[in-house]
């Protein structure tokens, strides 16, 4: 069979294959961390905990649970300068209505966004967990300090011409997010001490991250995923199977007609051969209906002797010439 015939079920085995193997490793690694974070205690910040931390080799993985306080100056909010914080997001967003397939939907397109952030601690009974770099942060629960949004203002023409492109604009949206000073917040990462001071920093074991959820709300958060990624795993492992067993039953299918082919072929020759080494003059009726040559085959199951060998192998679609009957295998005929 050419290759051309293999390359559809080969593309397919190729991408379901390698979609198998991405969903595996994201679905490991989630439930890595997942069962990770469940392990991972959730410390009071006292001094027993810089203690522990001292006496750790690496640093202690661990959750502290205290409140945000800027280490030098805070930012202040745009929109309130009475609002300060540690982290401050600003973005712009433009609505838009959207025509899909006949229908006008809701949409948004992001124009801008910006992020800012300074140094800040967890504090907590007079001591203060350092995060030097919130940069580094994969995660941090931001609260809406203020939210705008401007209508737009076009004129006849330019709702006409959206109309015709499919895409009118209604309006540019912007928010402003901080992580306000104060906030209870939990530090998921390592800590570590460094000029006898408390520091959170990343791990490769959980995610490095401030929330004001609690420690149960995050792994479920975590979880949530999992389930998919499994439901989805299933589908494209049954997709690689579905492909293999596609190759392989039609590889052997083909083996097994090549394999038939090459033997009656062998079996013809000699018939062939022993025709020309003992020629006879035969009467019409043991004439090949097909080349008026002698009849040297029997066809299977039928058991009909009415081709010869050369146009039993011709023979398209390979049925009996006499009785329509499928052609299982052929088999000389000698005449004495």
């Amino acid at each position: 069979m050419p290759f051309k015939e293999y390359a559809f079920d080969l593309m397919g085995l190729g991408v379901t294959a390698g979609l198998t193997y991405s969903i595996y490793h994201l679905l490991r690694a989630g439930r890595e961390v997942v069962l990770e974070l469940k392990g991972t205690p959730e410390l009071e910040i006292n001094t027993s905990l810089v203690r522990q931390v001292a006496e750790s080799t690496n640093g202690l993985i661990a959750c502290v649970r205290g409140t945000v306080k800027a280490s030098d100056i805070a930012l202040k909010s745009v929109a309130q300068p009475e609002v300060t914080g540690v982290i401050r997001r600003l973005t712009i967003q433009e609505h838009l209505v959207a025509e899909v397939m006949g229908i006008w939907m809701n949409d948004k397109m992001m124009v801008d966004s910006s992020t800012s952030s300074v140094p800040f601690m967890l504090m907590e009974k007079g001591i203060g967990i350092q995060i030097i770099e919130p940069g580094k942060l994969d995660d941090v629960d931001l609260t809406v300090v203020n939210e705008k949004f401007d209508a737009a203002r076009i004129s006849f023409t330019d709702h006409l011409w959206g109309w015709m492109k499919g895409i009118r604009p209604t309006g540019t949206q912007q928010t402003e997010e901080m992580l306000i000073e104060g906030t209870s917040a939990l530090g998921i990462g390592r800590l570590v001490l460094r000029n006898e001071s408390l520091h959170l920093e990343p791990s490769d074991a959980i995610p490095f991250m401030i929330t004001t959820k609690d420690k149960k709300s995050v792994i479920e958060n975590l979880e949530a995923p999992i389930s998919y990624l499994r439901l989805l795993g299933i589908v494209t492992a049954c997709g690689v199977v579905f492909f293999t067993y596609r190759l392989v039953s039609r590889w052997y299918f083909q083996w097994r007609k090549d394999s038939r082919r090459r033997a009656e072929e062998r079996v013809l020759e000699e018939a062939r051969a022993h025709r020309e080494a003992h020629g006879h003059d035969l009467p019409e009726s043991l004439m090949c209906v097909v080349c008026c040559g002698v009849r040297d085959v029997l066809l299977m199951p039928c058991q009909h002797v009415c081709v010869c060998s050369e146009c039993a192998l011709k023979l398209e679609p390979r049925v009996c010439p006499v009785c329509r009957t499928d052609i299982e295998r052929i088999q000389p005929v000698f005449y004495s």
